[in-house]
């Protein structure tokens, strides 16, 4: 029993997404290109809206849209792509956990820097001005702890 079609109107509504999004997904590869009808319609199998209802979830997971079109091609070619979705997301949990690390420290910068501000100001008038954003120049970013890092291994 062949499967049943749909224009880019119906599969829009059937995945809750704009046609104008279906063909962005097209372009990229996240749907098929579909044939076009003698009337000039591009018409996709119902199936494809599966596509684009696993989109959210793992788009919320931190998988990219280029990613996901990877994926996507190599399922529609009857590849397995199980084990690279797993060493993708692998890769997206150790990528969190070097973010979450980072953020702690900046946390941890600013709650000094907040502790020091607070000395500060207990000890100055209500009228006194105390410049306390000079006191953030303690407060270093990603790029400037790997830029020290490189120079004094550079050093050594």
């Amino acid at each position: 029993m062949p499967q049943a079609q749909c224009t880019i109107g119906v599969l829009a509504r059937l995945a809750g997404v704009s046609p104008d999004t279906i063909r962005h997904y097209e372009r990229i590869g996240l749907v098929p290109r579909e044939e076009r009808t003698p009337a000039g319609y591009r018409v996709w199998k119902q199936s494809q809206v599966q596509y684009l209802r696993w989109l959210p979830a793992a788009k919320r997971a931190g998988f990219t849209l280029r990613e996901l079109a990877d994926i996507f091609r190599d399922y529609r070619s009857g590849v397995a792509p199980c084990r690279a979705v797993r060493e993708l997301l692998r890769r997206k949990i150790v990528n969190l956990d070097a973010e979450i690390a980072e953020l702690k420290l900046t946390r941890r910068q600013l709650a000094t820097v907040l502790t020091r501000w607070n000395q500060r100001l207990r000890r100055a008038s209500s009228k006194e001005f105390v410049p306390l954003l000079d006191d953030l120049d303690a407060v270093t970013s990603r790029a400037e702890r790997r830029a020290n890092v490189h120079m004094k291994w550079r050093h050594q």
